[in-house]
């Protein structure tokens, strides 16, 4: 179990060293509710780019307590016109 703990973090930080993510960026998470998703938001917080990130409604609050400075439903039409 400890092991898995691990997995959405670092594979995170792997994405976000290939987009070499620097402060004051916009990124937009899709996903933003899962394992990998919920990591890459908490990363890309703390090296402190603007995050968007975008999961189920049933789960915007959980995307906005990681950090996120916007959380989108991927069902409503601010998503679909922000993509």
């Amino acid at each position: 179990a400890a092991a898995a703990l691990t997995f959405g973090y670092l594979t995170a930080l792997n994405f976000l060293r290939r987009v070499y993510l620097k402060a004051g960026q916009n990124v937009m998470i899709v996903g933003a509710s899962g394992s990998v998703g919920t990591a890459t938001v908490q990363l890309a917080v703390h090296f402190g780019a603007n995050v968007t990130g975008v999961s189920s409604a049933a789960n915007l609050e959980l995307v906005r307590q990681q950090g996120a400075g916007r959380a989108l439903d991927y069902n409503s039409a601010e998503y679909a016109n922000d993509r």
